[in-house]
């Protein structure tokens, strides 16, 4: 993988290095770059290096480009997020240590936490998008803003107690409580993980900081570090995450040295993009110099000129003009600062562009379901060996087998090709895409001879996998069939437009960015403006306007649509950032 100059220089750095990366500089490239330096400096077989970043997806990505850019056992990367981190090597082994999860206990998944808290905040008079806090600080506090929220939060904990389950801000709480209580578990994750990489850092709660510094300040001989993150994309500061300085990180990680690079770089987006993103840049710096400093590109604003009723026909519209002119569809991205609007924005796309094909997560029938264990199954049952997934398929393959030899093992000889060719010697005449599941799903469990009645939590799984992909098919209101066709779609390599929210589609870029919903309360949200300083607001907005902005490569076009009002039957305002920066708009 070729690196640059300013890539270079931090991947090779002999201690530890903190890298602070304009948006398009090849953070990612440098980061994978130092994961696979790291696992070459491995010393043991049983050594490895830990890849910790913010989202699943992100995570997927690091596995693939080592696939295909390094030849390295994958079996020496663990790559995921903290929580997945915590409970495989944590809360897993060490559970019975504690007073709380020694008589067992399973994980709440999104559906259920989602669903819990959205009928506890009816019943308080809460609305769905009021914010709860769930996450816990160091000493095991969760603060939030008002009483109703308290009340909220407390019973969710009580209900989630009473069926045994944890959830995943638990599963970081329970995990410090535990290295808090036996050091010897730092110690012994720091003799595992030599090389300690993170991600969007920027994004990083406290007790996950925590329980980073925990196995590297317990440690005999000392992880090498190598951090990654923008100050300026802090976008998840509403759920707790916390940009820290080089001497707060130095300071948190005792003894590290931390050396700071950064890279200034665009290797994404044209010049004059980057001059007008830069300036919703919180943290002011040196200005970043764009590799295409020659093409000039489209930025257009389209302020209170488009009625909400007609944002979808001028979208749509923008899209196909787009690939008239030769864009690809995957190069094509629609965003808007929070979820609400975005899954009646995709129907309407869906049926003013029927030859056109989308990417969007919000339509799946499996949505909400990544850390379920039949989503795994569901992705090996309904994609084929090819081309980027020929790879993935094995590690999935993998992730399954791991998941039965920890809990039946009758099934020790099992391997992930065996494993592979249970699936797919599975044939149907079913063209239900549930009903064909449900009948591959009991196949496989029947081939390597599991009783679900004697597992309960893959039982519990099971169950919630069908009642979620029902419940998303029936909300989809027939955007999509319940066919085998229709469900092999959305495993497909990544095809179509993108229609996400601008935090599913953070660290990724476009040639083309359409951004919608650039309104006050959505971008900032309510909740950052609402009985809180003005600063609070103006922070948030600059960093979700500069995520936005930065996406893009070549053209962007923006939208503070007309129309829309409150609750209280007021009109929602343009962003206060966008309707006063003076910009020669195409």
């Amino acid at each position: 993988m070729k690196l640059s100059v300013e890539q270079h220089a931090a991947v090779d750095c002999n201690g530890n290095a903190y890298v602070t990366a304009c948006p398009g500089s090849g953070k990612t490239r440098a980061l994978t770059a130092r994961i696979a330096k790291g696992v070459e400096e491995l010393n043991h077989k049983n050594n490895k290096v830990l890849a910790v970043t913010f989202t699943n997806r992100a995570a997927d990505e690091i596995k693939t480009r080592l696939e295909e850019n390094y030849t390295i056992e994958s079996g020496h990367v663990w790559a995921g997020t903290i929580h997945s981190f915590a409970l495989e090597w944590i809360i897993k082994p060490y559970a019975s240590y504690s007073a709380v999860l020694n008589s067992g206990y399973s994980i709440a998944d999104e559906f259920e936490t989602r669903r819990i808290l959205n009928k506890l905040k009816a019943d308080k008079g809460l609305r769905i998008f009021d914010d709860v806090n769930t996450t816990f600080n160091r000493q095991g506090a969760v603060e939030n803003r008002n009483a109703r929220a308290r009340e909220v939060e407390q019973e969710y904990r009580q209900i989630l107690s009473s069926r045994k389950k944890i959830d995943f801000d638990q599963s970081l709480y329970f995990a410090f409580q535990l290295m808090e209580m036996l050091p010897e578990i730092a110690q012994t994750l720091s003799n595992i993980f030599t090389h300690i990489c993170v991600d969007e850092v920027q994004d990083t709660q406290d007790l996950q900081y925590a329980i980073l510094a925990k196995i590297f300040n317990e440690s005999h001989k000392k992880p090498s570090l190598f951090i990654v993150g923008d100050e300026n994309q802090a976008i998840y500061g509403g759920i707790g995450g916390k940009s820290l300085s080089l001497a707060e990180l130095n300071a948190e990680f005792i003894g590290s040295n931390i050396n700071h690079y950064t890279f200034s770089d665009n290797y994404r987006s044209t010049q004059r993009l980057v001059d007008y993103f830069s300036v919703f840049r919180g943290v002011q710096g040196g200005l970043s110099k764009a590799t295409h400093k020659n093409e000039q590109g489209t930025i257009s604003f389209f302020n209170q000129s488009v009625d909400k009723d007609r944002l979808a026909e001028a979208i749509s519209q923008l899209i196909q003009s787009e690939l008239n002119n030769g864009t690809n569809e995957n190069d094509i991205c629609v965003i808007a600062p929070q979820w609400a609007p975005i899954r009646s924005m995709t129907k309407k796309l869906i049926t003013l562009l029927p030859q056109v094909k989308f990417d969007a997560p919000a339509l799946s029938p499996f949505h909400g379901q990544q850390d379920n264990f039949w989503l795994i199954v569901s992705k090996l049952v309904l994609t084929e060996p090819s081309g980027r997934l020929l790879s993935a398929r094995v590690r999935w393959a993998n992730e399954l087998l791991k998941y039965l030899i920890e809990n039946h093992h009758h099934i020790r000889d099992l391997t992930a090709k065996k494993l592979l060719k249970v699936i797919n010697s599975f044939h149907s005449n079913t063209v239900v895409g549930t009903e064909y599941l449900k009948e591959c799903f009991e196949f496989i469990l029947d081939d390597l001879d599991i009783d679900l009645a004697h597992d309960l939590l893959l039982k519990e799984q099971f169950d919630l996998f069908f009642e979620k992909a029902n419940s998303n098919i029936e909300n989809n209101n027939g955007q999509y069939e319940d066919t085998v066709v229709a469900l092999k779609s959305f495993f497909k390599e990544s095809t179509g437009i993108v229609v996400n929210s601008c935090h599913g589609v953070k660290g990724e870029e476009y040639k083309t960015v359409i951004a919608f919903g650039l309104l006050k309360g959505f971008v900032p949200h309510w909740s950052d403006i609402i009985n809180q300083p003005a600063q609070v607001g103006q922070n948030a907005e600059s960093k979700m306007l500069y995520v936005i902005a930065s996406r893009a490569k070549e053209k962007l076009f923006l939208f503070a649509e007309s129309g829309r009002r409150t609750q209280g039957g007021n009109a929602y305002e343009t962003s206060a950032m966008l309707n006063v920066y003076s910009y020669p708009y195409d």
